[in-house]
C-alpha cells in the first residue's frame, strides 16, 4: 500500500532532522547528561516538525538501551513507536477533546505507573484548543507530576497559552525551514524514490512551502501524480498557478528603461491569462526588496534557480539604489490603495503607470520639455502647484482681461532645489553643497525656463508657461490656451522628480543650518550690477560683510555675464590643482569631490592655505570647531587619499578673506541679475508690463 511521502520520510532521530538545529542540540545534551524537565512545550508554524521532535524523544526516553539521544530502532519499544502502537505513549488531540471533563479523565489515569516503558509520555497536540477551565485543571499536575509521567505540548498558536502554562514548560519556537534546506531535502527524497525532476522546479515547490517541510512533500506528492511520474518546472508552474518571475523581471527591466511599448504588451498579458493582480503586486515588491537585498547586503538575498539568478543579477546591475527605494515606494503605496481602485486590476494599472512616469532620468536622457525648448517651440504646462501663482501683479486700470500671468522661473544646473536659495537679492545664510549634485541634473546648456513663486490663495490658478528668452517672437499664453499632452506629461513629471525626491540641503548640517533671510533686489541694485545694504550671516559669531560681495561683483566684467545663461554663471571655473592652494582650487575640489554634503557645508566656511599635496592647513572660525571635531578625519581621509603626501593640519581663527560661501554668494547675485535682464528683455513679458501696467515681483532662480 502506498505510503505518502511526508509519512514515509518522517524523520526518527535527531540525525534525520531537517534543520532546527537549536532544539535537537538542547534536547541531546538533556539526555546524555540526564538533566530531564518534566514538560517541553513546542511552537512554530505547520509542518516544522513539533511532533516529529515529541515522538523522536518520547522513542530516546523508552529505549531498551537505555536513556539515550541515540535510540537503536530495532528493540520493541522503538519499533511500536515508529509504528504508532506504543502504549505508554498517550497522543491526545486538544481541538477534538477541549471540554474539561475530557482533561479530569486524562488527569485520573496519571498517578499509575507505565506499562511496557520507562516513562508514560502524554504528548498534546494544539494544545492552545483546550478550553480555560481544562488549563486550570491541569495547573497543579503540570507542576508537580509524577516522576514517571513527562508532558509534551505541541501548538502553533503559542499566544493562546495561558502564561500559567508556560512558565510551567521548557519552551522551544521551531524556525521555518530555509529554501535551500527544503531544496536539498526534496532531492534527496527524489534519489531515494527513482523520480526525475529538473531542479528549478525542486526549488519552486521548497519556495511555495512557505519554510513548512510537510508541505513542500505534500507538493511533491502532487506534482508527481501531475506530471506523471516525474516533476517539470513548467509542470509545477501550471500546478500552482504561480506568476512566472521572469515576467516580473522584464516589467521592471521595461518601466526602468522606459519602454512603453513592453509595458503595454506585459500589461495586456496580464489581461489575457487573468492573473491575481493583487499577487502580481506582492510579487513585484518582494523582488523590488531582493534586488535592493542584493545590493547592499548579498548574503541575507534568497538562493534562486539559474534562470532567475541571471536575470536578478542583470537587473541589480543596471539599476540604481536610489531607484529602488523610490520604485519600492510607490509599489507599496499602490498595494494599500487596491482596495479603493474600482477594480483590482485598475488599481494595478495605475501602479505601473505611476511607476512608469515617476521614473528617474537616467544620464543619457533629456527632458522632453528641455528639447522642445530649445528648439523655441512654445509650451504651456499645467502648473505643479496647487496654490496659485502670480508674478506679473496689475496696479490698476481693472479690465475684464486676465488679470495676472506666470512667469516661470529658468531651471538653473547647479544642483538647488530650495526655492529661498533664490531670494533676489540678500544672502542665504545655508548655500552650500549645492554645486555636489552638478552631475545629476539635466545638460547645462539647457535653454532657461522662468517659474514664479506661490500667490496668495484667493488668485486664480494659472498655467506655467515655458519659452525660450532668446526667441524674440516667443509666445505666451494665458489659462484658456491649450494644453499640448506630450509636454504636460514629461514636463511635470520630471519637475516633480527633480523638487521631490532630491536631498534636501537643509538637512546636511543640522548643527550649522539656519533659515535664509528673504531679500530682494532694488532697482538701483539692480541696475548698478551691485548687492547693496546685505550681510550675509553664516553662523553666529561669523559675518561676512557686504563690502566683500560688492566688492567682488563690482570686478565682475558685465559684458561677459550678458553672453551667458544664468547656469553658466553658477558653473565653478574649473582649476589647476597643483601648486599653493587659492580660494578657488579649494572650492573647485571640495564641490566636486566624493564627501558627504555635511562636510561640504563645513568646507565652505573656512579656506584652505600651503601647498597642494604638501603641508596644507585648513583655517576656519573657532565657532565651528564642535562640527569639525567630527568631521576632520574624513576630509583630511579624502584629501590624502589624492595626494598621498599631504601634511593635513587645522587652525580656529577668524577668516576674514573670500571663503567658497562668499564666492557662491556672489555667483548667486550675478545669475539672479542675468535672469532678471532676460525676463526684461522677453517681448512678451514687456507687452504684459505696458498693457496691465504692472511690474516683476518674486522672480526666482531654480
Amino acid at each position: 500500500m502506498y505510503q505518502v511521502l511526508a509519512r514515509k520520510y518522517r524523520p526518527r532521530n535527531f540525525n534525520e532532522l531537517v534543520g532546527q538545529n537549536h532544539v535537537s542540540r538542547a534536547l541531546t545534551s538533556a539526555l546524555e547528561r540526564g538533566r530531564l524537565h518534566h514538560a517541553y512545550l513546542f511552537t512554530g508554524t505547520r509542518g516544522v516538525g513539533k511532533t516529529t521532535i515529541a515522538r523522536i524523544l518520547a522513542k530516546c526516553l523508552n529505549c531498551e538501551t537505555g536513556v539515550t539521544s541515540t535510540p537503536c530502532e530495532v528493540c520493541a519499544t522503538c519499533t511500536a513507536v515508529n509504528e504508532g502502537r506504543f502504549i505508554d505513549l498517550i497522543e491526545i488531540d486538544a481541538a477534538s477533546r477541549t471540554k474539561v471533563e475530557d482533561t479530569r479523565e486524562l488527569l485520573d489515569n496519571v498517578p499509575y505507573a507505565p506499562t511496557q516503558g520507562r516513562f508514560k509520555v502524554y504528548l498534546i497536540d494544539e494544545v492552545h484548543m483546550l478550553s480555560t477551565h481544562s488549563f486550570n485543571a491541569l495547573l497543579k499536575t503540570l507542576e508537580e507530576p509524577p516522576e514517571h509521567v513527562k508532558f509534551l505540548f505541541a501548538t502553533t498558536d503559542p499566544q493562546k497559552l495561558p502564561i500559567t502554562v508556560i512558565s510551567r514548560c521548557l519552551q522551544f519556537t521551531l524556525r521555518p525551514l530555509a529554501v535551500d534546506e527544503i531544496t536539498e531535502h526534496l532531492t534527496n527524497i527524489l534519489q531515494k524514490e527513482s523520480i526525475q525532476a529538473d531542479q528549478d522546479a525542486i526549488w519552486q515547490i521548497a519556495e511555495s512551502a512557505q519554510g513548512s517541510l510537510r508541505d513542500a512533500l505534500s507538493l511533491t506528492d502532487q506534482a508527481i501524480a501531475y506530471g506523471q511520474g516525474a516533476i517539470q518546472h513548467q509542470d509545477v508552474k501550471d500546478m500552482l498557478g504561480l506568476i512566472d518571475r521572469t515576467i516580473i523581471y522584464d516589467l521592471i527591466l521595461a518601466i526602468h528603461q522606459n519602454q512603453k511599448a513592453r509595458v503595454s504588451e506585459l500589461l495586456l498579458q496580464f489581461r489575457q491569462q487573468a492573473l491575481d493582480v493583487s499577487l502580481v503586486l506582492d510579487q513585484l515588491i518582494s523582488t523590488l526588496h531582493e534586488l535592493a537585498l542584493l545590493q547592499y547586503l548579498p548574503d541575507l538575498s534568497l538562493k534562486y534557480s539559474a534562470e532567475i539568478n541571471q536575470k536578478i543579477m542583470q537587473l541589480s546591475g543596471l539599476i540604481s539604489p536610489q531607484d529602488l527605494q523610490l520604485y519600492y515606494q510607490i509599489a507599496c503605496k499602490g498595494r494599500a490603495d487596491l482596495q479603493m481602485a474600482v477594480t483590482q486590476e485598475q488599481g494595478f494599472e495605475m501602479t505601473v503607470l505611476r511607476l512608469l512616469a515617476f521614473r528617474p532620468l537616467q544620464p543619457n536622457e533629456i527632458p522632453v520639455s528641455t528639447v522642445q525648448v530649445q528648439q523655441a517651440a512654445p509650451q504651456v504646462i499645467p502648473q505643479q502647484n496647487t496654490a496659485p501663482q502670480s508674478n506679473v501683479v496689475p496696479q490698476q486700470k481693472p479690465t475684464p482681461t486676465p488679470q495676472s500671468a506666470v512667469v516661470e522661473e529658468f531651471p538653473l544646473d547647479d544642483g538647488y532645489e530650495d526655492e529661498s536659495d533664490y531670494s533676489p537679492a540678500s544672502a542665504p545664510s545655508e548655500p552650500s553643497s549645492d554645486d555636489f549634485l552638478d552631475e545629476e541634473q539635466p545638460d547645462s546648456t539647457a535653454a532657461p525656463v522662468a517659474q514664479s513663486e506661490s500667490a496668495p490663495v484667493e488668485q486664480p490658478v494659472s498655467d506655467q508657461i515655458v519659452f525660450d528668452p532668446s526667441v524674440e517672437d516667443g509666445l505666451f499664453g494665458f489659462d484658456d490656451v491649450p494644453v499640448e499632452p506630450a509636454a504636460t506629461t514629461e514636463a511635470s513629471s520630471d519637475d516633480f522628480l527633480l523638487e521631490e525626491y532630491l536631498p534636501e540641503e537643509q538637512n546636511s548640517v543640522p548643527a550649522v543650518a539656519q533659515p535664509e533671510p528673504e531679500f530682494s533686489l532694488s532697482e538701483s541694485a539692480t541696475e548698478q550690477g551691485s548687492v547693496e545694504n546685505t550681510t550675509v550671516e553664516t553662523q553666529p559669531g561669523a559675518v561676512v560683510q557686504a563690502a566683500t560681495v560688492q566688492a567682488q561683483t563690482a570686478n565682475i566684467d558685465q559684458s561677459t555675464d550678458r553672453n551667458l545663461m544664468p547656469q553658466d554663471i553658477l558653473q565653478i571655473p574649473v582649476q589647476d590643482m597643483q601648486g599653493e592652494w587659492t580660494v578657488e582650487k579649494w572650492e573647485f575640489w571640495f564641490r566636486n569631490s566624493q564627501l558627504s554634503p555635511a562636510v561640504q557645508e563645513l568646507a565652505q566656511y573656512g579656506i584652505m592655505t600651503g601647498q597642494i599635496d604638501g603641508e596644507s592647513v585648513f583655517h576656519i572660525p573657532e565657532q565651528y570647531q564642535p562640527l569639525l571635531t567630527q568631521l576632520q578625519h574624513v576630509l583630511e581621509q579624502a584629501i590624502q587619499q589624492q595626494w598621498p603626501n599631504t601634511h593635513f593640519k587645522v587652525k580656529f581663527e577668524d577668516v576674514n578673506e573670500l571663503t567658497p560661501y562668499t564666492l557662491q554668494h556672489e555667483r548667486k547675485a550675478r545669475a539672479f541679475k542675468r535672469a532678471e535682464e532676460l525676463l526684461h528683455a522677453e517681448p512678451a513679458v514687456q507687452d504684459l508690463l505696458k498693457n496691465f501696467d504692472g511690474e516683476l515681483k518674486n522672480i526666482q532662480l531654480k
